[in-house]
């Protein structure tokens, strides 16, 4: 129960962020750089669905991902002070088949139980 409050938390961060009209008002860090906000987002939000959702496919988990990502882009594109890109799509499938690609590598490193 505390994995799914801490990822929809997460979520509805992440989802606040993508349609606010603007960073400025945010600290530096956030701010920093779109494209590496969009990975981390990305990443951490992948991260934490596995880990409130252990039962769902790599494939759907990465699928649902990638929609939520098209979807912000689509909400960005009637903001007046946003504007949809390609290239964050690109930058969240990256990340998303990064996170994809280190959570394949932990289970077959992980020591099976015989």
């Amino acid at each position: 129960m505390l994995r799914k409050f801490i990822f929809w938390s997460i979520f509805i961060v992440v989802t606040l962020l993508a349609i606010i009209p603007t960073y400025e008002p945010l600290p530096e860090v956030v701010s920093l750089s779109d494209k590496l906000n969009h990975f981390a987002a990305f990443i951490t939000l992948f991260t934490l669905h596995t880990l409130a959702y252990p039962t769902v496919s790599l494939q759907n988990r990465g699928l649902w991902l990638l929609f939520y990502g098209i979807g912000i882009e689509g909400i960005q594109s009637f903001l007046p002070t946003r504007s949809a890109s390609i290239e964050d799509i690109a930058v969240d499938a990256l990340a998303i088949l990064a996170a994809m690609a280190m959570q394949t590598l932990l289970l077959r490193l992980r020591p099976s139980a015989s």
